[in-house]
């Protein structure tokens, strides 16, 4: 070929020919990138959902990108606790750094893309002296690119590529590497803010269910939509729970919108009851019904109340048999002497005044046992015993009230452990309540005392002949200020602070009754046992 053919070849239509299916072939080629790009995108963001953990958001990240891109390893650090921390990697067997290692803020080249807010592609050499220069050369790592990554206008963490061989990029890859970037963060801050949504409701769940007291969630109607396990475990029967669902607060609540409370009794106990308006999005969906037991409470209550009376009968008392023993001493002296000088006329008279001054002498020392307010010492005694200290307080009482009084407590009792002043504060509440029974009737009034034991327990059972107790009240009696007498004849304190005894004496107060006939009431206390 001359030199003119030549010259025609390389500038004629031959040349422009070639440079043309060049040009053409090389933009075709791009078209072809740019659209498996696009796929590489859109296979990511489909296969990224808010479950997936880190690693796994690294290794279908990588895997997807090899189709075009050869990435030997996917590194993640993010801004956790005040500090950029490496979070993950993949390959796994590609980790150099463990999870959760800080990168200092002046000698990192993570931390300095993350503080610049600007990709770096880094040739790694031998002279480099970063926090990561380290782990770059026991990887072998020849190229690094590291991406910032930002959500909502915050920086959240860096992204890292790396390769074994030292490769370029172009203006294109980097732009569909920052658009990757940005993608991910979004990602990752999307399962983030999911997961806190998660652990935020498994803690509520958890708090909800370990709530020691009853919670249930209701519609407008009443209907229970959820409860806690507490609620499921004290009220399994929905027809019980109902007293609470169907009262006129759980409708004004639902009425009015707003919080209401209230005390119930049902099952033998007391609750406080609140129901809370549920809102969402300002309109009423439902209410929380949240029911406290409060009977122990009430009962503690009137307990301190009941010790604060005791208290203060043991300080008149004390007062009492001080202006007395005196007197008495004298009354009981003089009788002696006249006695000796007696008569048969004035012997019965004196012989009368001598009981009568040592029944004094003896009522008083009951009373000082029975308000004595000293710590009460379990210790072996007879339910009989306590029951004598009993009779000698409230024996004269019934006797007055013309109420005749039976008492048959067995022989050689066995023996219990416990107060014998609290056993007796038991008898004496029970009494009184048997002697106020009997007054409300107009013939005959008995109260029967009686005693006696099993292979395990001591009874006393204490019946009389009164009014009896209704059926609808005789679930409140041992509730604390409960009480069907009048104002100036009783607290309601009586048989809620006996019950509390028996029970501090692993022992039992229980009640049977017939409207119109009596009722009876049987302590029940475990025999003592030798050690």
């Amino acid at each position: 070929m001359n030199r003119p053919e030549m010259i025609h070849l390389l500038t004629g239509v031959q040349s422009s020919k070639r440079n043309y299916y060049t040009e053409l072939k090389r933009t075709v080629d791009e078209l072809q990138k740019k659209n498996r790009q696009l796929e590489i995108m859109n296979d990511i963001m489909h296969s990224f959902n808010v479950n997936m953990s880190i690693q796994e958001m690294l290794k279908q990240t990588q895997e997807t990108l090899q189709a075009v891109y050869r990435i030997d390893r996917l590194s993640l650090a993010m801004w956790e606790d005040g500090a950029l921390r490496m979070a993950d990697v993949y390959p796994e067997k590609a980790t150099f750094l463990a999870k959760g290692t800080a990168f200092p803020a002046d000698v990192s080249l993570y931390s300095h893309v993350f503080s610049a807010g600007q990709d770096v592609l880094h040739s790694v050499q031998r002279t480099d002296a970063f926090f990561e220069s380290e782990a770059f050369g026991a990887l072998d790592l020849r190229s690094v690119w590291l991406f910032p990554l930002s959500s909502r206008g915050a920086m959240i963490g860096v992204l890292g590529l790396a390769t074994r061989e030292s490769i370029s990029f172009s203006k294109e890859d980097r732009a569909f590497f920052q658009h990757l970037s940005g993608q991910v963060a979004v990602c990752i801050e999307n399962a983030r803010l999911y997961h806190e949504v998660l652990l935020s409701k498994s803690r509520w769940e958890s708090t909800f269910r370990a709530v020691a007291d009853s919670i249930f969630v209701t519609d407008v109607d009443g209907t229970i939509l959820t409860r806690n396990d507490s609620a499921a475990i004290h009220w399994p029967d929905a027809k019980n729970i109902s007293v609470f669902l169907k009262t006129d607060l759980f409708l004004q609540t639902v009425r009015e919108v707003t919080p209401h409370f209230e005390e119930a009794s049902i099952q033998n106990n007391v609750y406080e009851c609140a129901y809370y308006p549920l809102l969402d999005a300002g309109e009423l969906n439902g209410i929380i019904v949240y029911l406290k037991n409060i009977t122990e409470k009430q009962l503690m209550q009137a307990q301190i109340i009941h010790s604060g009376q005791l208290a203060a009968i043991g300080e008149m008392a004390a007062g009492v048999a001080h202006e007395l023993n005196n007197p008495l001493t004298a009354i009981l002296g003089n009788t002696q002497l006249l006695l000796r000088l007696s008569t048969d006329d004035t012997k019965p008279m004196l012989e009368d005044i001598d009981e009568c001054g040592k029944r004094c002498r003896t009522i008083i020392r009951s009373l000082l046992a029975f308000s004595r307010q000293e710590p009460a010492s379990f210790a072996r005694c007879s339910l009989n015993d306590a029951v004598y200290e009993a009779l000698r307080l409230t024996g004269r009482q019934l006797e007055k009230q013309r109420i005749e009084l039976t008492v048959k407590l067995a022989e050689r009792l066995p023996f219990v452990e416990g107060s014998i002043q609290q056993l007796s504060q038991i008898a004496v509440n029970l009494l009184i309540n048997a002697k106020d029974a009997c007054l409300e009737k107009k013939d005959v009034k008995q109260v029967l005392v009686e005693s006696e034991a099993d292979k395990h327990q001591v009874y006393l059972h204490i019946t009389d002949n009164g009014s009896g107790i209704s059926p609808d009240q005789i679930d409140d009696i041992f509730h604390p200020f409960f009480t069907t007498k009048s104002a100036h004849n009783g607290t309601g304190l009586g048989l809620s602070v006996s019950l509390g005894i028996a029970e501090s004496h692993g022992g039992t107060l229980t009640v049977t009754s017939d409207i119109g006939k009596g009722s009876t009431f049987t302590l029940a206390l475990p025999i003592w046992k030798r050690m």
